[in-house]
């Protein structure tokens, strides 16, 4: 029989056995396989070939093909227009791994400077009380 222990988590094993630049390298690749995951399961809800999702992000099919694959590296500027061609929200976070303090940048089109301000000072705050 085998030890669940053993296998409650890849990333423990991972974490033991990898130095640095390959956990480095897990952590990129476990982030491609996720955005290709979720253009996969876009295409596929939607019953669309490639070649339609292309046409609708006006791209080219072998683009689409790359993507899926988890093996291309998009820009966060091709992921915001993919995302805003699909109607989904584009959000970047990024966790201070010590003090496990989140930034969050929003991709914000509707709002103007002032409503801008007033989410900003609310994010700061709500930084400030964690």
């Amino acid at each position: 029989m085998l030890n669940k222990e053993l296998l409650a988590s890849p990333w423990d094993l991972v974490n033991e056995l990898a130095d640095d630049d390959l956990k480095q390298l897990f952590e990129l690749d476990d982030i491609l396989v996720d955005i290709s995951l979720k253009i996969i399961n876009y295409r596929i809800d939607n019953n669309l070939s490639q070649k339609q999702l292309a046409e609708k992000l006006d791209i080219s099919q072998s683009m689409v093909s790359k993507l899926e694959s988890g093996e291309y590296n998009p820009t966060v500027e091709q992921l915001w227009k993919i995302s805003k061609k699909l109607g989904w929200s584009f959000k970047v976070i990024m966790e201070d791994e010590k003090s496990e303090i989140q930034q969050i940048w929003d991709i914000f089109d509707s709002y103007d400077s002032d409503e801008m301000c007033d989410i900003s000072q609310r994010a700061i705050k709500l930084g400030e009380s964690a």
